[in-house]
C-alpha cells in the first residue's frame, strides 16, 4: 500500500477529534430522548391517579401501575422488532432520526390532542413507544461506529454516553414534576416534547460526522464508500462462541432487570415515596415526580468516581473484566431490593399516608441500585458492540430492551399485587424477589472465570497501551477488518 498522501493524512489526524464531537452530539441527543422518556414515565402513574377534576383519569393505584407497565412493555418490547429493521433495511442513523421524529409526533398529540380521552392517550403512547423502538437500539451502534477497533476510546465513549443518558433521566422527571405542580399535566407533557424536538435537531446537525457507511442502507454503497466486511460474521467459530457468550450474559442481565424492575420499574417505589417518605429538605418538599431523578443523579455522581477507580486498577494491571463487573453490579442491585423491603417494614398496616421513612435511608437504597446499574447496563451495551456482528448489534440491543419491557410488564403486576389490600404484600414482594435474584447472581459468579477465558480466547484484545499518533492512524486504517472509523478514507491503490 502506498504511503498516505497529504489529503488522507489530514482527515485521519482530525478523526479522533471529529469522532469526539460526533459522539458528543449523539449523546446530547440521547440526553433529551431520555429526558423525554423518563418525564413521561414519571407522569403516567400520577396522571392516571389524578382526579378528572384535576385533569387526570381518576384511576386507582393498581390500575395506574398496570398502565405504567403496559407502556413499559411497549417502549422496551418494540425495539427488538425495530432494531432488526434498522440492522437489515434502513441502517442505524436513519433509524435514529426516524425514531426521533415519531417520538416528537407522540408528544405533540399529548399536548395538542385531548389526552384525557383514553383512546387519544393510548395512541400518543404508542407513537412515543414506536419512536423509542426505532431510536434506542440503534443509538449504541452509532456510538460504537465512531471508533472502529479502538476499544479504549470506544469504552470511554460509552461512559460519556451513559452519563448523558442519566443526566437526561435526572432532569426530565424533576422539571416535569415542577411544571406539573405549577401549570398542570398539559405543560408537563409539552416539556418532554420540546426536549425531544431539540434532540431531533441535534441528530440532523450531527449527520456530517456520522461514518459514511452508517448513513446509508446496510450492505449498500453510500457516497461511493462500500461497507467493509465484518470479521465476526465471516468467522463461523467466533460467531457461534460469541453468540453463546452473549446469550449467557443476557440471562444475567435479565436477572438484574427483574431486580431493577421490582425496585424502580413497577411504580411501586414511586408511590411509596409519594405516601410514606419524608420528602422535606430544609423546608422545601421534593415533588413526587422528582423522586425519579434520585437514581440518575446518583449515577451521574458515581460514574466519574468509578471511572477513576477503574483507570487506577487498569494502570496496575487489575482492571476487572466486563463479566466480573456485571456480576458485581447484579449483587449490588439485589441488595437494593432487599434494603427497600426492610424499609417497607416501617410502614404501619392500614395507613394510607404517613412520612415514616427517612429520605436519606430511601436514597441509600437507591445508591446500591444506581451503582449496580452503572456496573451492568452500559457494560453489557459495550459487550454487545464487541461480540455481536455489526448488522446484529441493534437487534441484540433491542433484545435487551425487550427483556426489560417483558419484565417491566410482569413486575407491574407484581407491583399491583404488592399494593393490593392496602399494601400488605409490599415487604414480602421486595425481600423475596431480592433474595431469589441475589442467589441466582451468586451462581453466575462461579461461572465468571470460565466465561472470561472463553471470551478472551476467541476475541483477543489488541495492544492498546500505545496511544501515539501513528498507532491511532494505523488502528483507524484497518477498515477492511473492523467497523468504520469516522473521517477516514482508505487508499487501496498499490505501489506502481
Amino acid at each position: 500500500m502506498a504511503e498516505p498522501s497529504s489529503p488522507l493524512q489530514s482527515p485521519a489526524i482530525k478523526a479522533p477529534r471529529a469522532a469526539f464531537y460526533g459522539v458528543a452530539l449523539v449523546a446530547f441527543a440521547e440526553l433529551w430522548e431520555r429526558a423525554s422518556y423518563y418525564s413521561l414515565v414519571a407522569l403516567i402513574a400520577l396522571f392516571a391517579v389524578a382526579t378528572i377534576k384535576d385533569g387526570g383519569l381518576g384511576l386507582t393505584n393498581s390500575e395506574a401501575i398496570k398502565i405504567s407497565g403496559d407502556y413499559t412493555l411497549m417502549a422496551f418490547g418494540l425495539p427488538v422488532i425495530f432494531g432488526f429493521f434498522g440492522d437489515r433495511f434502513i441502517g442505524h442513523y436513519r433509524a435514529v432520526v426516524l425514531g426521533a421524529f415519531v417520538i416528537v409526533s407522540g408528544h405533540a398529540l399529548l399536548f395538542f390532542g385531548d389526552h384525557t380521552d383514553i383512546t387519544t392517550f393510548w395512541i400518543a403512547l404508542w407513537l412515543v413507544a414506536s419512536g423509542t423502538g426505532l431510536l434506542k437500539p440503534a443509538m449504541p451502534c452509532l456510538v460504537s461506529s465512531f471508533y472502529g477497533q479502538n476499544r479504549m476510546r470506544r469504552d470511554r465513549a460509552f461512559k460519556y454516553y451513559y452519563m448523558m443518558i442519566n443526566i437526561g433521566g435526572m432532569i426530565g422527571p424533576l422539571v416535569a414534576g415542577l411544571i406539573q405542580i405549577r401549570w398542570g399535566f398539559d405543560w408537563a407533557f409539552l416539556w418532554a416534547g420540546l426536549g425531544m424536538t431539540l434532540a431531533f435537531i441535534v441528530l440532523i446537525v450531527a449527520r456530517p460526522l456520522v461514518p459514511t457507511t452508517e448513513r446509508g442502507r446496510p450492505g449498500c454503497e453510500f457516497d461511493g464508500i462500500a461497507e467493509p466486511p465484518d470479521p465476526i460474521s465471516i468467522d463461523r467459530v467466533r460467531f457461534r462462541i460469541n453468540t453463546i457468550m452473549l446469550s449467557v450474559l443476557f440471562l444475567l442481565f435479565m436477572v438484574w432487570a427483574l431486580a431493577y424492575g421490582v425496585f424502580a420499574g413497577s411504580a411501586t417505589t414511586e408511590l411509596i415515596g409519594k405516601d410514606f417518605v419524608n420528602r422535606d429538605i430544609l423546608g422545601w418538599t421534593l415533588p413526587t415526580a422528582a423522586m425519579n431523578s434520585i437514581e440518575p443523579a446518583i449515577i451521574v455522581l458515581a460514574t466519574p468516581v468509578l471511572a477513576i477507580l477503574l483507570t487506577w486498577l487498569s494502570r496496575r494491571g487489575k482492571f476487572p473484566h466486563s463479566v466480573l463487573q456485571m456480576v458485581i453490579g447484579g449483587l449490588l442491585s439485589c441488595m437494593a431490593v432487599i434494603m427497600l423491603g426492610l424499609l417497607a417494614t416501617e410502614i404501619p398496616m392500614g395507613v394510607e399516608s404517613m412520612p415514616i421513612i427517612g429520605l436519606w435511608a430511601f436514597v441509600g437504597a437507591y445508591a446500591f441500585m444506581s451503582i449496580g446499574e452503572v456496573l451492568i447496563s452500559p457494560v453489557y451495551m459495550a459487550v454487545i458492540t464487541r461480540l455481536a456482528p455489526r448488522r446484529q448489534q441493534a437487534t441484540w440491543q433491542g433484545a435487551v430492551l425487550l427483556a426489560i419491557g417483558v419484565l417491566g410488564f410482569a413486575v407491574s403486576r407484581i407491583g399491583a399485587y404488592a399494593e393490593s389490600e392496602g399494601g400488605v404484600h409490599r415487604v414480602k414482594t421486595f425481600i423475596v424477589t431480592g433474595i431469589v435474584a441475589f442467589g441466582v447472581v451468586v451462581l453466575f459468579s462461579f461461572l465468571t472465570p470460565f466465561l472470561i477465558r472463553t471470551i478472551q480466547r476467541h476475541n483477543p484484545t489488541p495492544d492498546e497501551g500505545k496511544a501515539d499518533l501513528m498507532s491511532e492512524l494505523e488502528a483507524m486504517k484497518q477498515l477492511d477488518a473492523s467497523e468504520p472509523a469516522v473521517g477516514v478514507r482508505v487508499n487501496k491503490s498499490k505501489d506502481p
